[in-house]
C-alpha cells in the first residue's frame, strides 16, 4: 500500500445527506441494501416500505423488482435525508413516496403494504418496541419485515479502528455513534425483542458483505464529516489532523489491496411475518 497523502486543510464541502450518500451508500449501504430486497422476497405488485429510509437506497433498490402494479414508500425523521432521497431517486416507471414521519407513528394506513423493509435503523430508536408494533401494523395480514442490524463493534474492522482511535483523541463520547451502531448485535435479544412486538416466523442469518471504496484518502475524511465529532476533527491542527487519519489508515492497512478499501463488515439479517 502507497503512503497515503491526506490534505494539509480539511473543508467539509457536502451536506450530511450528500455525505452519507457519495462515502456510505456506495461504499457498503448500497450492497446491503440489494440483499435486503432480495431477502425480503420484494416482487412484482407489491407494496413496500422502506422505514428510516435515509438518501433511500433499499427503496430505490425495491423499485425495479415491484414492477408497475406496486408502491414504494420511504419514510424518515429527517428531512433533509429525505431531500437527499429526492435527489438521488433514480426514477424510473412511478416514482417512490417520499414521507417524513415518527417511525413510532407512521403517517400511513394499517394493513397498507405486504413488506416492510429497515436497513440499520432499529438499533438507533429511541423506542424500540413502539416502532416495531407500528411496522407490525402497517402489514397485511401474514405480511413480511426484512431488517438489517450490525453485528458488534469488534466484527466491523472498520468501527473497531475508529472506535480505537477517536476514544483515544477525544475520549468515549466521540465513539458512542459507533457503540450505538451494534445496540443490537446479541441475537437473542433482537430475536425476543420481534416476538414480544407480536412477530412470528422470526429467522436470523449472519451476513457479510465487504465495503469497498476507491480512496482512502477521500474517503476517511468524508465518512468522518457525518460524525458528530466532525466539528471537533476540523478544528484540529492540521498536522495532528493529518497524524490521526494516518493512524486510522496504518490500523485499517490489513484492509487495503490495490482497488482500495476493502473491509469486511457482519450484520444480523433478520426476517419475521405478521
Amino acid at each position: 500500500m502507497t503512503e497515503a497523502s491526506f490534505p494539509s486543510h480539511w473543508e467539509m464541502r457536502c451536506t450530511g445527506a450528500e455525505a452519507y450518500e457519495r462515502y456510505i451508500v456506495s461504499a457498503w449501504m448500497g450492497a446491503w441494501a440489494q440483499s435486503l430486497v432480495e431477502i425480503g422476497g420484494v416482487g412484482p405488485g407489491e407494496r413496500v416500505l422502506d422505514v428510516a429510509c435515509g438518501t433511500g437506497i433499499v427503496a430505490r433498490k425495491a423499485v425495479p423488482l415491484i414492477g408497475t402494479d406496486g408502491l414504494v414508500t420511504g419514510v424518515d425523521a429527517s428531512e433533509a435525508m429525505l431531500c437527499g432521497a429526492r435527489f438521488s431517486e433514480q426514477q424510473g416507471i412511478h416514482a417512490i413516496d417520499w414521507r417524513q414521519g415518527d417511525v413510532t407513528c407512521l403517517p400511513l394506513d394499517t394493513a397498507g403494504y405486504d413488506v416492510v423493509l429497515c436497513q440499520q435503523g432499529l438499533q438507533f430508536f429511541p423506542d424500540r418496541p413502539a416502532a416495531l408494533r407500528e411496522m407490525l401494523r402497517v402489514l397485511v395480514p401474514d405480511g413480511r419485515l426484512a431488517l438489517s442490524v450490525w453485528r458488534s463493534v469488534d466484527r466491523c474492522p472498520l468501527f473497531t479502528v475508529l472506535v480505537d482511535v477517536l476514544g483515544k483523541y477525544f475520549g468515549d463520547a466521540a465513539t458512542a455513534l459507533l457503540h450505538a451502531s451494534s445496540a443490537l448485535s446479541d441475537r437473542e435479544a433482537l430475536r425476543n425483542l420481534l416476538h414480544e412486538a407480536g412477530f412470528r416466523d422470526i429467522h436470523i442469518r449472519v451476513a457479510t458483505h465487504v465495503a469497498r471504496y476507491p480512496s482512502f484518502v477521500d474517503f476517511l475524511p468524508g465518512y468522518l464529516s457525518i460524525f458528530p465529532v466532525a466539528a471537533q476533527i476540523a478544528a484540529m491542527p492540521d498536522a495532528a489532523r493529518e497524524e490521526m487519519f494516518r493512524l486510522i489508515t496504518m490500523e485499517l492497512s490489513d484492509f487495503m489491496d490495490d482497488d482500495g478499501l476493502a473491509v469486511p463488515m457482519e450484520s444480523h439479517i433478520l426476517t419475521a411475518r405478521k
